[in-house]
């Protein structure tokens, strides 16, 4: 019996180790809430050079809907035009610079106003500053904050070749003829958005801009001349290439 009897012994005390080494694990507690879950794995975040930081160059294009504050007899008061430009960012989207050609025409007025052979078109070069005070938004690399980041103010300067048809309206700036050509400078204050329409993390992508700017300038050889000044809304669609790296600055993460 004794054989038998240490064999019982030794699966016994075999059992009692085996407890107690289970006993110093930590078994997970059957009421326990199991870990959150979004059901989709996150999306691993771009490598640092590929994230947007503002720099970049650009080819705009778009159209005009302007106002004249007061048109010449026989005017239209309202007219639409056309806008091509280049645009180029640095210093992480603090300052931009644009320069373009623009182009808009105002046609006769409307039948009731009883002068309707006029009409004013103009033609313009110049360029723009675009400060963005919300620049720093960038670094958080998400589409509102994108936007937020390209709401900007500008400050423009720029050549117009006026030209004035209509007997009724270029009796107002000078005494006879029915046409009227004048060269005159243009200063634009405005604010306006830029808002991304592809995703930014890339070398390249669209954007859109709109914006609304206060235009004045002179215009015609009377004494005084006629002020031609206009509100205009612009609605652009831009491509944007990112990869001025000349013009970059490290993010700060």
């Amino acid at each position: 019996m004794k054989p038998a009897i240490s064999c019982v012994g030794l699966v016994v005390v075999w059992s009692l180790l085996a407890g107690a080494a289970i006993a110093q694990e930590v078994l997970p507690d059957p009421a326990a809430r199991p870990p959150l879950s979004t059901g989709t794995p996150e999306a691993p975040v771009p490598p640092k050079d590929f994230l947007y930081d503002g720099n970049y160059w650009s080819v705009l294009g778009g159209l005009s809907l302007t106002q004249l504050d007061r048109p010449l007899p026989g005017v239209a008061q309202w007219g639409t035009g056309g806008r091509l430009a280049l645009r180029f960012s640095s210093i992480t989207q603090f300052l931009d610079v644009e320069t373009g050609v623009e182009y808009s025409r105002h046609g006769a007025a409307a039948a009731k106003s009883g002068v309707t052979d006029g009409s004013w078109s103009r033609l313009e070069v110049g360029g723009s500053a675009h400060l963005h005070p919300g620049f720093p938004l960038i670094a958080f690399n998400d589409f509102w904050n994108d936007i937020f980041s390209g709401v900007h103010g500008l400050l423009g300067v720029s050549i117009v070749r006026g030209e004035l048809t209509g007997t009724n309206a270029v009796a107002k700036i000078r005494d006879g003829g029915s046409s009227e050509v004048d060269w005159r400078p243009c200063i634009t204050l405005g604010a306006g958005v830029d808002i991304p329409v592809s995703p930014r993390n890339r070398n390249d992508g669209w954007w859109l801009t709109a914006r609304y700017n206060l235009r004045w300038m002179r215009f015609g050889d009377g004494e005084p001349d006629w002020p031609q000044n206009d509100n205009q809304i612009l609605l652009l669609l831009g491509y944007r290439q990112y990869n001025n790296s000349f013009a970059r600055l490290p993010r700060p993460w």
